[in-house]
């Protein structure tokens, strides 16, 4: 793949809430356990012995940056895998405890990542009654259906912490707090669950399980700047949730197989950097979003900015909607003139249909159309953005006058 486009520059990548550039560091830190630290954390031999120690320590680092403890983190494969843990995890394990789908309900948002909301259609299509909760403009869980949903068999609730289209950051904590008058209320020490889908978080907010008070929380490795194919799901009590795969007893019953040293490795160290970083980029890459924010709406008529705005939106997302656009013309059209940018969430890339989360904001309306996101990173370039900016100012008008 050519890294220079046919007009002269390098090409822009504005996709990181698909995927990050693994830093540097992190693949400095994964390098020994490719092939010079090899051993599996299952044998008993010195090899096996170091590297289930290796295994231990990246816990317990991941455990630290969450205000968690060792215990609580099971290591994944990413955030998609950690969200279908936590849905499945609770959901059958009420099934073992007896209860029959039509005795379960559980409560999510209409702007999840499809790997929540797939899980709920699943278990709606068995018997169990969800609720769907709607959002106001911004994206954010309209507060007064949240608590009216509930019933005294409400089991799991999921809303995302950041979403991972339009960036809009949700109050986590006043969610949970509802959760825990519900549980007050029905007089019940465990159900409702409270779950977060964090995996967009980390790199812009800080993720302090104890301060969100939430019960699970899905994090992905390759959202921070670490290798794809690790995450982490943390569980509060694992005395409540059951595995879905069998085969072995790794990560404290509820994730068999293997687990693989370098990305765990990788993954702990991506999460230690934006913990520690954090507030050195945070600033300067919201003035990048602010300046082509104000640059769109200044030379293109009938833009929609979907979302939060200022610091109800975390600093590297941008959606914004072109009036007569095709959402993935424009992203084709972008990306022939070396810009990298995304229509909806990648796990989504095959549906013609537009984004179900723009839609969500405007109850359906054309304002859908052309939705697109920019998706900054700390190492995004000032230079970078008024490239793009010129070329998505350019490419809007030609698609607009051309159709």
């Amino acid at each position: 793949m050519s890294n220079t486009t046919h007009t002269g520059h390098p090409r822009i990548y504005l996709d990181n809430g698909a995927s990050t550039a693994v830093d540097s560091r992190v693949v400095a830190t994964m390098q020994p356990y490719w092939s010079e630290h090899i051993g599996n954390a299952g044998s008993l031999h010195l090899e096996g012995r170091y590297a289930k120690n290796i295994l231990a320590e990246a816990r317990s680092s991941v455990a630290k940056s969450l205000h968690a403890i060792d215990e609580q983190v099971v290591f994944t494969s990413g955030g998609t895998e950690s969200n279908n843990l936590a849905v499945f995890g609770v959901i059958e394990k009420c099934l073992e405890l007896g209860k029959k789908p039509e005795e379960l309900h559980i409560i999510t948002s209409a702007v999840e990542h499809n790997s929540v909301t797939d899980c709920y259609a699943h278990f709606e299509r068995k018997g169990i009654r969800v609720t769907y909760i709607p959002v106001d403009t911004e994206g954010r869980v309209d507060v007064q259906k949240f608590e009216s949903a509930f019933t005294k068999d409400t089991v799991l609730v999921s809303c995302m912490y950041v979403n991972n289209e339009i960036g809009t950051i949700e109050h986590i904590k006043e969610l949970s707090g509802i959760v825990r008058q519900v549980r007050k209320k029905n007089n019940a020490a465990v159900y409702p669950l409270f779950h977060t889908d964090a995996s967009q978080s980390p790199a812009w907010v800080t993720v302090n399980v104890q301060k969100l008070g939430v019960d699970l929380l899905t994090l992905d490795s390759q959202k921070i700047y670490g290798p794809k194919g690790a995450g982490c799901l943390f569980v509060r009590d694992r005395e409540y949730i059951t595995p879905m795969l069998f085969g072995g007893g790794q990560e404290f019953g509820l994730r068999p197989g293997t687990p693989p040293i370098p990305l765990i490795v990788g993954f702990a160290k991506a999460l230690e950097l934006v913990e520690e970083e954090r507030e050195t980029y945070v600033k300067e890459v919201a003035e990048l979003r602010d300046w082509l924010i104000a640059y769109i709406f200044k030379n293109l008529d009938g833009v929609v900015l979907n979302g939060s705005m200022g610091e109800g939106r975390i600093a590297g997302n941008i959606n914004v909607s072109f009036p007569n656009v095709d959402d993935e013309q424009l992203v084709i059209e972008m990306d022939a003139r070396g810009v990298a940018v995304s229509a909806k969430s990648a796990c989504l890339s095959g549906d013609s249909e537009g984004s179900r989360v723009v839609k969500a904001l405007h109850n359906g309306s054309p304002k859908n159309s052309g939705a697109i996101r920019f998706s900054l990173s700390r190492f995004t370039t000032k230079s970078e953005i008024e490239i793009c900016a010129s070329i998505i100012v350019e490419t809007v008008t030609w698609l607009q006058t051309s159709h």
